[in-house]
C-alpha cells in the first residue's frame, strides 16, 4: 500500500493493523563522501526538503562510506538497497560506457562543455542505457569543481608523471589516458586513497579540492597541482522500481527537491572554491600551475582512441575539443 495512502489514514487517525497508524516510507541515499564534503551537504539539503514536502509520508536516510565505497553504493541502489545512491565518474563507465565522455581527461576547459552531453536527445540516451544496464534512473547531476593532482614532488609537465604510480577511479579509460601520458595508475576505492598515500602504496593522486580537502590529504601531501584535467559532475542516481513504484505527485516531489538541493549545492560547490584552495594552502600545500596544453597533447592519442568506443553523436562532440 502506498505509503502517501497510509499517511492520509494517519492523518485521519485511523489505525491499521490494530495498532496506532504511524507509517512513512523511507528513502535511503548512500553517498560516497565524507561527511565534511559538500555532496554529503546537499544529501542533508534533499533530506530536509523531501521530509518537509512529503508531509510525513517519506523518511530520508543518509549513509556514507560505512556501508562501502561508490561501487558498493551503486550496485546498492541497482538492487534496490538504497533508493538513491550519489555517483561520481563510475556510473557512467560501468553501465553506459557509450555515452561516458563528459568526465575525459584532457577534453573540456569547462563546466559548461562537460554538461552537453547530459543534454537533450544525448541526456534522453544516456537514462535509457542506464535504466536498461543497471536499473538506475539518472535524476540529476551536480557540479564538480575540476580534477587536479596532488603529489609530493611538483608536477609541472608530462614528464613529471612518468614512472609514478598514482591512484586513478576504477575507470578503464582513464587508467588508458594516464598510462598513455606515462603514468602507472592504479584503481583504488576513495576510502583507501588516505591510507595508501601514506604508506607509500601510491605515490599521488587525483580529485577535485573538495575530495583533497575533506579527505585530509594535506596531511601526507605537499603539493596541489591544478592540472584541471576533468570537469565532470556527480550523479544522483535512484532505483528505477522505486522511480515507477511512486505517484505522478510523490515523483514531482522528490525531483523539484532533488533539483532544489543541487542548485543550492551549485552554488556551494562555486563559493568554496577558492577557499579551499587557501586553506590547503595554509595547511602546507603549495599550489602549482602546470603547462595544461602540454598534458592535453601528450594525451591527444590515447583520448582520440577511447573516442572510437562511444556513441558516434559522443564521439564527434569529443574529438571536436581535439582535432
Amino acid at each position: 500500500m502506498r505509503s502517501r495512502i497510509l499517511g492520509a489514514l494517519v492523518a485521519a487517525g485511523i489505525a491499521v493493523g490494530g495498532a496506532p497508524a504511524a507509517f512513512a516510507e523511507d528513502i535511503a541515499i548512500a553517498m560516497h563522501v565524507d561527511p565534511s564534503h559538500e555532496m554529503f551537504s546537499v544529501g542533508r539539503k534533499l533530506k530536509e526538503l523531501i521530509e518537509e514536502r512529503s508531509d510525513g509520508a517519506f523518511t530520508v536516510t543518509l549513509l556514507g562510506t560505512e556501508v562501502g565505497g561508490e561501487r558498493d553504493h551503486l550496485e546498492g541502489a541497482s538492487f534496490g538497497e538504497y533508493q538513491i545512491a550519489l555517483g561520481g565518474s563510475m556510473p557512467m563507465s560501468l553501465y553506459a560506457p557509450k555515452y561516458a565522455a563528459s568526465d575525459l581527461p584532457f577534453v573540456y576547459s569547462s563546466t559548461a562543455q562537460a554538461r552537453k552531453v547530459y543534454e537533450g536527445e544525448l541526456g534522453e540516451a544516456v537514462n535509457a542505457a542506464l535504466v536498461a544496464s543497471a536499473n538506475l534512473r539518472l535524476v540529476g547531476i551536480s557540479k564538480r569543481n575540476p580534477r587536479n593532482l596532488t603529489s609530493n614532488a611538483p608536477v609541472r609537465t608530462p614528464a613529471d608523471v612518468e614512472g609514478v604510480r598514482m591512484r586513478v577511479p576504477e575507470i578503464a579509460s582513464w587508467v588508458k589516458i594516464w598510462s598513455a601520458l606515462g603514468a602507472l595508475p592504479s584503481p583504488i576505492a576513495w576510502p583507501e586513497v588516505y591510507t595508501s598515500l601514506q604508506t607509500g602504496v601510491i605515490d599521488m593522486q587525483e580529485n577535485p579540492v573538495g575530495y583533497i580537502h575533506a579527505g585530509k590529504l594535506y596531511e601526507v601531501q605537499k603539493y596541489v597541482d591544478k592540472t584541471q584535467h576533468v570537469y565532470s559532475f556527480f550523479h544522483w542516481l535512484m532505483n528505477n522500481d522505486f522511480y515507477e513504484s511512486l505517484s505522478e505527485e510523490d515523483r514531482a516531489m522528490i525531483r523539484g527537491a532533488i533539483d532544489e538541493a543541487i542548485a543550492w549545492g551549485d552554488e556551494t560547490t562555486d563559493t568554496l572554491q577558492a577557499e579551499l584552495y587557501a586553506d590547503l594552502e595554509a595547511k602546507g600545500m603549495t599550489v602549482v600551475e602546470p603547462d595544461t596544453a602540454a598534458f592535453r597533447e601528450k594525451a591527444a592519442p590515447a583520448v582520440r582512441e577511447v573516442a572510437q568506443g562511444l556513441d558516434p553523436q559522443v564521439r564527434d562532440y569529443v574529438l571536436s575539443f581535439i582535432d
